[in-house]
């Protein structure tokens, strides 16, 4: 099944984005020693990447490089303003 070219940089912003939301309350169960959340968010963790790891690996060319940073910074950055905003 082939993805659309421009649908792959959502899906690497989509899976930035749900990085950064459970590394953030893995370190916060880890922080609180609840040691349940612990084990779930380090098991679920090796699974988050791989919908853009095959995207990473079959860049060519620096340009494509470049503009999947740009999509994981963008997801990153939601993931961070997501986890803010549930703290409060």
């Amino acid at each position: 099944m082939e993805i659309r070219k421009d649908m792959k940089y959502f899906i690497i912003g989509l899976s930035a984005l749900l990085i950064e939301i459970c590394s953030t309350f893995y370190i916060r169960s880890v922080a609180e020693s609840d040691t349940p959340m612990m084990l779930f968010f380090a098991s679920i963790s090796p699974f988050l990447g791989l919908p853009f790891i095959g995207y990473m690996v079959d860049s060519k060319n620096w340009g494509e490089r470049i503009k999947q940073a740009l999509a994981l910074s963008i997801g990153y950055g939601i993931g961070a303003l997501v986890v803010i905003n549930l703290i409060r």
